[in-house]
């Protein structure tokens, strides 16, 4: 019986230190664990960082999405159809309740969404980027992305067809 009291206690301490983890992380290593999470194609653990109530916006994206589903969403449709996209920071700017992340995002395009142009299939791409990430409570509460579009559309060969 005392041990599995000392074992109930030892997991106790463990849940309590990882949460207590969490509560102290500062912004900065909040987005490095979000990157970390985007090159593992990791969705659980990108979900995880994020509020129930997160909105995400986006130059290719009709509308924002919302919470967690709308991360799923978003981030399960880029890793589909690029499965080789690699994530690279290149500047952190921290604030008190935001941080702006410059990074490059590149990949392949290997499967296309229903409708997708089959001239986009097997072309690379390499893209500049900057989100700006809003956090409370040690979460991310607002991901707004930027980056070129029609280089994007350079790159896998949009304007080849027009």
């Amino acid at each position: 019986m005392k041990t599995q009291y000392s074992f109930f206690l030892f997991v106790a301490c463990l849940l309590s230190f990882s949460s207590c983890k969490q509560a102290t992380l500062t912004n900065t290593e909040l987005v490095t664990l979000r990157f970390d999470a985007l090159n593992k194609h990791d969705l659980a653990a990108l979900e995880n960082l994020y509020s129930d109530s997160a909105l995400i916006e986006s130059p290719n994206l009709s509308a924002p999405e919302k919470g967690k589903n709308g991360i799923h969403s978003v981030y399960s449709r880029y890793f589909k159809s690029s499965p080789d996209l690699v994530y690279t920071i290149t500047k952190i700017l921290p604030g008190d309740s935001s941080v702006s992340v410059e990074f490059t995002s590149t990949g392949t395009m290997k499967f296309l969404e229903d409708g997708g142009p089959d001239y986009m299939l097997d072309k690379k791409y390499s893209l500049h980027n900057c989100t700006i990430l809003e956090i409370r409570n040690h979460k991310i509460v607002r991901d707004a992305s930027y980056f070129d579009q029609v280089s994007f559309l350079r790159q896998v060969g949009f304007f080849e067809q027009h």
